[in-house]
């Protein structure tokens, strides 16, 4: 690498200051240009060491922030940080330290204050161990690592297997043991098993393959809400994510601590189809919840929150946008939106109207459909999540984005809005009463039924604007029945941080009854309406009585165990208790949005779209029947 001097060097993190928009030189651009360097000293440390260039870079990247796109001085500008490390290294090449790459690495380790070593010690590097390690690198080749043997994997397609490769390149083959029923987010999680030259097996460990963007968004949340938090005997995150170039696709490694000869881990999916419904329950609360409640659940403080603060983002997009060309004549006719006024729940906007988005930023680009998903900001709390437009008909193969970038202003033509998205997604649904009116006949409209439910379609913006006193602590954030493990101790393992935020407690528990529902419930009532509105009239008991010991058993009722379960334990998160206005505002909404998701059956979507109605109605009182009235009846439970 003696090829490769400073100024090389320097002329790379240029190019890195103006794509992050700095339009100057700190340490963290010569670092990132560091990592850059094909075949070079510090991505091969990293590699040697088990860590990911790639993702360092990322972290440091996130680390730094993106500038505001204006520039105060021509040309790149040293910051005095980097002026510093760059005359440090140089020292070092004066003093016979070769090649000049690893002088400036070891200018920057030694420096010990700059972004890209606080991005180092974030991902739990041992900054003194690394410096030593570069000092004394020889630079010896790597032994030629074949190809990875992968068996009972016939269905991966090559950017999968390039994941496995990089994730397994000290081994000489895995085998593929299971395959989880899939998640909500389209995910592939299995577990594999890998093995060595010499025959010896090592631990199974679970994989879980996605989105490049969601693994790194995963692994960031994980060192920051979840590494110190977890039992002893919970999955772990114990390595970089593996990121192979040129793929859309990423991948993270969770490890088990577990006693030997014990069995392979299932999923609560996978557990409740095999297993009674009492065990589930006794799982749920004795595993689950005891398991994570002293670190997580039970350190809530009293949160007082305006509901679009946590659900929102649960919602369809509030606006879809057909991107344009900039064009100062049309400015006069277009409308200022800006994240998280009064717009995004109030509506107003209609389809071909034009629009200005001003400081949004990207929180997911489909690149292949030439979409990218605008929401408030880019940290972990829900409210970031809030505001979300889909601006569509860009050329990202000229303007790329990256996830948390800040985007100044798109101009664009307004297509759907949340409320043209949500009646398609009822429409879809095949109902039996009109989606357009203010209430929706209690049954079907079964003869003889008096009772009423509030039609979410009308109500889920007087929802959003309610003020609820909860409470707040570190949640999972996508606690679905696929994220949930058990051990053949019964013990409780949980993977998928990607959503591991600060926010409501009760979030949590309104997303795990929701999955029980699609999950356990739906396939025991058929698709038609009349078998959907019987477990409606199961869960509206619950609402009133808290248990189903007032109803004749059968398959039906035994599925709702679990739920009832749930129910228990959000009884003891409640911030005040009994009034669980809290709990149904939480559960309408997370229910809500599984109408808009075809991958499920159209039961579940069915279900899902009466169990919110039924949650609105019950927001007012468990207690009140549900008759025709207004959620200004609610408002009082709030003061």
């Amino acid at each position: 690498m003696e090829s490769v001097s400073l100024r090389d060097i320097e002329a790379i993190a240029r190019l890195e200051s103006a794509k992050m928009q700095h339009f100057y030189v700190g340490v963290e651009h010569l670092f990132i240009a560091l990592t850059k360097l094909e075949g070079g000293l510090t991505a091969s440390i990293f590699e040697q060491g088990g860590q990911s260039a790639r993702y360092l870079r990322y972290a440091t990247r996130e680390l730094a922030g993106r500038g505001d796109e204006k520039r105060y001085w021509p040309g790149y500008r040293n910051s005095p940080r980097a002026d510093s490390v760059l005359a440090r290294a140089q020292a070092l090449i004066d003093s016979g330290v070769q090649p000049q790459e690893r002088a400036l690495l070891m200018a920057i380790l030694d420096e010990g204050d700059s972004v890209p070593v606080r991005a180092l010690q974030e991902s739990g590097v041992d900054i003194a161990l690394l410096r030593d390690t570069v000092q004394h690198w020889t630079g010896e080749a790597r032994a030629h690592v074949p190809v990875l043997e992968i068996t009972g994997g016939d269905w991966l397609n090559s950017d999968e297997r390039a994941v496995l490769q990089q994730m397994f390149q000290k081994y000489v083959s895995i085998h593929i043991e299971h395959v989880f029923q899939e998640g909500f987010s389209g995910s592939t999680v299995m577990l594999v098993r890998p093995k060595h030259a010499d025959g010896r097996s090592d631990a199974l460990v679970v994989v879980k393959i996605a989105d490049r963007q969601a693994i790194l968004w995963e692994k960031k949340r994980y060192d920051s809400f979840v590494r110190d938090t977890l039992p002893p005997t919970t999955a772990r995150i114990e390595s970089d994510p593996a990121l192979p170039d040129k793929s859309a696709l990423g991948g993270l490694k969770y490890t088990f601590v577990r006693l030997r000869g014990e069995d392979s881990p299932v999923n609560l999916y996978e557990y409740a189809s095999t297993h009674r419904m009492e065990d589930v329950a006794l799982f749920l609360h004795d595993a689950l919840f005891n398991g994570f409640r002293q670190a997580w659940w039970g350190q809530a403080q009293t949160y007082r929150f305006s509901v679009w603060q946590e659900y929102d983002f649960l919602l369809p997009p509030a606006l879809i946008v057909q991107a344009l060309p900039m064009d100062g004549t049309l400015a006069a006719t277009m409308r200022s939106l800006h994240p998280l006024d009064e717009w995004s729940r109030h509506g107003g906007l209609h389809p071909g109207e034009l629009v200005e988005l001003e400081n949004f930023t990207a929180q997911k680009v489909k690149r292949a459909e030439g979409v990218v998903q605008l929401t408030a900001g880019a940290a972990p709390e829900a409210i970031n999540r809030a505001s979300r437009i889909d601006v569509q008909g860009l050329d990202l193969s000229v303007k790329t984005y990256y996830r948390g970038e800040l985007v100044r202003k798109i101009t664009g033509r307004v297509v759907q809005t949340r409320n043209d998205i949500l009646q398609q997604q009822v429409q879809a649904l095949e109902p039996n009463f009109n989606i357009l009116d203010e209430y929706i006949p209690f049954g079907g409209g079964t003869p003889g039924t008096a009772e009423w439910l509030p039609n979410p379609l009308r109500r889920y913006n007087a929802i959003l604007e309610l003020r609820i006193t909860g409470r707040l602590s570190t949640i999972h954030g996508d606690l679905h029945t696929g994220n949930i493990l058990i051990g053949s101790g019964g013990d409780a393992w949980l993977i998928d941080f990607e959503w591991t935020r600060d926010g409501h407690t009760l979030f949590d528990w309104a997303v795990l009854e929701v999955s029980l529902l699609l999950d356990h419930v739906s396939p025991s009532v058929g698709t038609e309406w009349d078998g959907i509105w019987q477990a409606v009239r199961l869960l509206d008991t619950i609402n009133r009585k808290g248990d189903l010991s007032s109803v004749e058993p059968s398959p039906l009722t035994d599925a709702f165990r679990p739920i009832i379960e749930v129910r228990r334990i959000a009884s003891e998160l409640l911030a005040e208790p009994g009034r669980w206005l809290e709990y149904h505002v939480a559960l309408a909404l997370c229910a809500l949005r599984v109408t808009g998701w075809t991958n499920r059956s159209l039961a579940a979507r069915r279900l899902g779209f009466l169990a919110s109605a039924l949650a609105m109605g019950a927001a007012r009182d468990r207690a009140q029947p549900h008759t025709a009235g207004d959620l200004t009846e609610v408002t009082t439970d709030l003061n």
